[in-house]
């Protein structure tokens, strides 16, 4: 990389009209992640000195969401009328340093990714361009720019595709919609940009502006048109989707990711997954998921901003949402984790069990239909089938500790605040309301009744004698 700064702008200025939204066109999600988001993840890895993203239509929506990405350095400008790329950038000139090299981009283009970037900065670099733009050969050329060449190969002009006559519909290589251009020399040119015929500036006019000066332009070709997918139509829309999840499935099995079924597979875009985790159908990870190596995550599971530990089994039929599971745990099938836990290591957690806001230690075990909310449990505990800890009388939470090497029997209801003593034991179908001191047994019943001669016509006279 240059020593020169690098400063980027980034053009969002666009209204999604053919897309039938009344929204920035940047503002728009794809697999759970805005374009504007998609953009500046990527960015932000370039680490450079400025970035400038010009706005227009409802700029308060896309300033905001800028801000929500905590990205440093950033600068807006406005564009009050969007009339055209050139007078976009034009905008943006007097915030731009002196002698930086400018990266310009569109906010539309949500999958350039960082080594796209960096090979066409090296390109400029090494050929001491004045300009250098991205090229790419997609198999559907409509929409876009066309690259005009001389017959030495050297790059002329760009023609926007409506302005193409029908020779020039025939041309292969379109713009890519990436642009590096020395700042001293975008602020001396962009001024002479002329309005056409639709009454907007093209940055795209740059180019033959520097040919007739005698500038250098050079130009690097993309072989992946995927990453460049400009979004204008609810087409283009549909199928960014769809090259998303191309490009999720072809990451799976560069990192050795089993999909079984790809097609009913969703991530979001800041999911992290570690190499030789099998994933079922009908799997959904969203928010800042992380999955560690050798996970086994079953059909039909949904996992929101949480930390699943290596070598964990997910059952299938599970929810597990904003929490930590260690390693080596099993957690389902039809579990549900609600918010706040930290499960951790060689934890089983079975069948029909919801937990929240609860602390499950190493080797403990919560087997099937049970609800544990707002407790603490050390190591080696056995909760027994239909256990309740009872944390919330109507008005506050209460917490529920259960120490070391507890066994609590099945249907036992845990009135908090409560504490079951290390080595403790509750006989099953107890109701505690008192804390229960280490290695003992804790047992509510009432004594054991048999009525003869029972008749379900008689019901009412003997629940009245009772």
């Amino acid at each position: 990389m240059s020593k020169r700064n690098l400063n980027i702008v980034l053009l969002c200025a666009g209204k999604s009209s053919r897309l039938k939204f009344n929204l920035p066109k940047v503002i728009l999600p794809i697999n759970g992640k805005t374009l504007l988001e998609r953009s500046l993840a990527n960015l932000r890895k370039l680490d450079p000195k400025k970035t400038i993203i010009v706005t227009g239509f409802k700029k308060d929506l896309v300033v905001d969401m800028a801000r929500s990405c905590n990205y440093k350095n950033i600068e807006f400008a406005n564009q009050k009328s969007q009339i055209g790329t050139g007078h976009a950038v034009k905008q943006a000139t007097s915030l731009i340093d002196k002698n930086s090299i400018v990266l310009i981009l569109n906010g539309d283009t949500p999958f350039v990714d960082i080594d796209t970037i960096k090979q066409s900065i090296s390109s400029y670099l090494k050929n001491n361009s004045a300009f250098t733009i991205a090229t790419s050969f997609p198999k559907e050329v409509q929409g876009y720019g066309r690259i005009l060449r001389d017959n030495d190969n050297q790059l002329l002009d760009i023609v926007e595709d409506k302005d193409c006559s029908s020779e020039q519909k025939l041309i292969k290589e379109v713009n890519a919609g990436l642009y590096l251009i020395d700042s001293n020399l975008l602020k001396k040119y962009i001024g002479k940009i002329k309005k056409n015929k639709n009454s907007e500036y093209y940055l795209t006019d740059l180019i033959n502006i520097f040919v007739r000066n005698g500038l250098r332009v050079d130009s690097i070709s993309i072989k992946d048109e995927r990453k460049f997918v400009n979004i204008n139509t609810f087409d283009d829309y549909k199928y960014a989707h769809d090259v998303d999840k191309m490009f999720v499935y072809e990451n799976c099995i560069k990192n050795d990711i089993f999909l079984s079924d790809p097609n009913t597979f969703q991530k979001d875009f800041d999911v992290k997954i570690s190499k030789n985790v099998y994933i079922g159908p009908n799997v959904i990870l969203k928010g800042s998921t992380e999955i560690k190596e050798n996970v086994r995550i079953e059909g039909s599971v949904y996992i929101d901003s949480s930390y699943i530990g290596k070598g964990s089994i997910i059952k299938p039929f599970t929810s597990i949402e904003e929490s930590t599971i260690g390693s080596m745990t099993r957690i389902g099938p039809f579990c549900n984790l609600r918010p706040g836990n930290k499960i951790k290591d060689k934890v089983k957690i079975g069948n029909f069990v919801e937990i929240k806001k609860s602390i499950i230690n190493k080797k403990s075990k919560i087997s099937h239909h049970s609800y544990i909310g707002d407790t603490e449990m050390g190591t080696g505990v056995n909760i027994g089938a239909g256990t309740i800890t009872c944390n919330y009388d109507g008005f506050d939470k209460y917490k529920t500790i259960i120490e070391n090497d507890v066994f609590v029997g099945s249907d036992t209801m845990l009135i908090a605040p409560i504490k079951l003593g290390e080595n403790s034991t509750t006989g099953a179908g107890s109701v505690l309301t008192s804390d229960l001191p280490p290695n003992s047994l804790g047992i509510t019943r009432k004594k054991e009744r048999h009525i003869k001669n029972w008749k379900k016509n008689l019901k009412s006279k003997y629940v009245r004698n009772l």
